[in-house]
């Protein structure tokens, strides 16, 4: 029986893992699989039923370590005994046959390396987008600058990537294949795997909201973040209601299922929405003539809402890959910093707007609704930097393929 570790380390890189997992087993039942998640509690294998080895616990900076406080922060909750712990783990396991497939970014391809085990790494952290400008035209370069490209967009991956017990590197975008391909890295590009598992449910039913206007807001999945990043995003709503927008607005807020809805309630309570009923699946406010839905169905919000207002990082990105533009606002962090929204930017080009802060969303929202130009821009944008929908399924079967000696 053949045996494969999944290394993962973020709630979207643990979401990429548990797809391709989930597409393995379909093809071949008898193989056991087990999961490492570096960081967070790792909620998504276990509700997918996939054993987690070693110990797994969040932290405070819930992986994002921004500035020398976070890092301390982390160490004084354990984080450095919590690796060691991973490390041993993941070298018990790796004393038996078996392929490693790490999911991210420099972390589980160290530890994949350090395994000393055949492995396989899925790369959704990083792309060249970061570091390259629009519409790059690399076939006229030469080996030796494609090479620089890629150094500069994956640092110390780009070494690791080298290593000869790497059986395949499966990049994000077509861009990032293609110069990782001319520079020497054993790259196939198959689709991003983020863009899979995200068919809506039909089970929020908005038809008597058909006129008006639909709004996704992504306040992120990491606490205690998100709450503060909610409070920022209640701001842009009210600029929104207060605006001479001539529209009604419906403001789907797409909940991570670990957020604590009493808190949630709260922020809006606060800034003076009125609760008006509850279902299994939401709860609705209202404010003046406009209306506001908490839920955890994300995928009817992705696929219903026309605009996004966000402070998230995979969700956005799936939000993007859909074709939608998003207004991003800058937070305090550890992850959704300035910083981290003008490299969301770098990735995702013109399908992402930056507003400074929530009074400048009006003004960007303007510019973009009703702008049929930018709108298909921006939909053929997203298209072509996040890839269609059916990659976990096609990286599942490659990777059967080279384990089964194809």
């Amino acid at each position: 029986m053949k045996r494969i570790l999944f290394i993962s380390n973020g709630y979207g890189e643990d979401y990429v893992a548990v797809n391709i997992a989930k597409e393995i087993l379909n093809i071949d039942p008898s193989i056991n699989i087990e999961g490492l998640p570096i960081v967070g509690e790792g909620r998504l294998y276990i509700n997918n039923h996939i054993p987690i080895i070693g110990p797994h616990k969040s932290t405070p900076s819930g992986g994002f370590l921004s500035s020398i406080e976070s890092l301390f922060r982390d160490i004084k909750e354990g984080l450095l005994s919590l690796h060691y712990q991973q490390i041993k783990s993941m070298k018990k396991w790796a004393k038996k046959e078996g392929f490693i497939i790490a999911v991210g970014d420099v972390i589980p391809l160290a530890l994949a390396v350090l395994s000393k085990k055949s492995f396989f790494f899925v790369s959704i952290q990083k792309s060249v987008y970061y570091v390259l400008k629009e519409n790059y035209e690399y076939r006229n370069i030469n080996p030796q600058e494609l090479t620089k490209i890629a150094q500069k967009a994956y640092l110390l991956e780009y070494y690791l990537m080298k290593n000869n017990r790497l059986l395949k590197v499966f990049p994000r975008d077509e861009l990032s294949y293609n110069i990782l391909r001319l520079s020497g890295i054993n790259a196939e590009y198959l689709g991003n795997p983020m863009m899979d598992g995200l068919d809506p449910t039909n089970k929020l039913d908005l038809s008597q909201f058909k006129d008006y206007f639909k709004v996704l807001i992504l306040p992120g999945s990491r606490t205690p973040e998100a709450y503060a990043n909610l409070k920022i995003l209640t701001e842009s709503i009210l600029s929104l209601i207060h605006s001479d927008i001539k529209e009604n607005f419906l403001f789907l807020i797409a909940l991570a299922p670990n957020l604590n809805l009493p808190k949630v309630r709260k922020i809006l309570e606060e800034k003076n929405f009125l609760y008006v009923n509850s279902s299994e699946d939401y709860s609705m406010y209202s404010y003046k003539d406009h209306y506001l839905i908490l839920t955890n169905l994300f995928n009817d919000c992705l696929h219903q809402a026309q605009i996004g207002i966000c402070m998230a990082g995979t969700a956005t990105e799936q939000f993007v890959g859909l074709g939608k533009p998003a207004i991003a606002i800058p937070g305090k962090g550890p992850q959704y910093t300035k910083k981290f929204a003008y490299a969301q930017k770098r990735l995702l080009g013109p399908s992402l707007f930056i507003a400074e802060n929530p009074e400048n969303v009006p003004e960007i929202f303007k510019k973009i609704y009703k702008n049929e130009k930018i709108l298909k821009e921006v939909y053929e944008n997203g298209r072509k930097r996040m890839g269609e929908k059916g990659a976990s399924r096609r990286i599942a079967e490659k990777i059967l393929n080279i384990i089964r000696g194809g």
